[in-house]
């Protein structure tokens, strides 16, 4: 008998969620093709097939690809979710939505990886990413999940100034309790990513970061939608500025 997944979604993953809702909600998925790169445990997965869309994605964690798939199937849904091991298997297709929440800056080459990306969508598509924000706020949290780098919104812009793509939105999300979660996420790393040589285990790190979670009672109390609600309603409010610890950007191509 399999067990059954206990995965925990943190804090900082459940405000990006609600950001990301609030962005995508406002678009027909409905039968539209949507491909996330990095799903982690495949928690997007689910909410793009809640939404009607024909969903597939793209993880070269093998965790990752074992945790999504076998809680995609205790949710009955596994059948009708494509999911790859490699870009290479789909690079003939083309999507009306590419998503990539928190993996962008674990790839040295990023601007080559945007190009790729951007390649993959139809004229009209929509490329959705979110990016942690800030070099300043730089700790031993993003050397543990394998980061090359923070982001800042002039480099964003910057990425997509050109003639191919509209921006529709950059937010900042995660204020005000991202001060804490920050200053939280860094201490409790500490002792992990002492003595490591983060440039050899990047790749490795990189590949844990998106199912490791400890599983403590006090977490699942307090890491909920539940609690977590009125900071969902309080992040709206700062949008616009530069005080979280995440960025989440929308473009279409032209």
């Amino acid at each position: 008998m399999t067990t059954k997944v206990n995965w925990l979604p943190m804090p900082r993953f459940l405000l990006r969620k609600a950001a990301i809702i609030s962005i995508m909600k406002r678009l027909d998925l409905k039968n539209k093709t949507v491909l996330e790169f990095g799903f982690g445990a495949g928690e997007m997965l689910k909410w793009f097939h809640g939404k009607g869309a024909d969903v597939t994605g793209v993880d070269f964690s093998e965790d990752a690809l074992m945790m999504a798939s076998q809680r995609l199937q205790e949710a009955g849904i596994l059948k009708n979710i494509k999911l790859h091991s490699e870009s290479s298997e789909i690079s003939n297709q083309k999507f009306d939505f590419v998503c990539a929440f928190e993996v962008l800056e674990h790839i040295k080459n990023d601007v080559e990886t945007i190009k790729e990306w951007g390649n993959m969508l139809n004229p009209g598509g929509s490329l959705i990413i979110s990016v942690p924000a800030h070099m300043s706020k730089w700790n031993d949290s993003d050397v543990w999940a394998g980061h090359y780098r923070r982001y800042e919104r002039k480099q964003l812009v910057e990425a997509f100034s050109g003639d191919e793509y509209q921006i529709i939105q950059l937010w900042n999300y995660g204020f005000p309790i991202s001060l804490l979660l920050d200053k939280f996420l860094g201490m409790s790393k500490k002792s992990e990513v002492k003595g490591k040589d983060a440039a050899i285990e990047k790749e490795q790190l990189s590949k844990k970061s998106g199912t490791e979670r400890k599983n403590r009672l006090i977490y699942r109390l307090l890491f909920n939608d539940f609690v977590m609600f009125p900071f969902y309603v309080i992040q709206k409010i700062f949008f616009n500025k530069d005080l979280g610890s995440g960025y989440l950007i929308h473009v279409v191509k032209k």
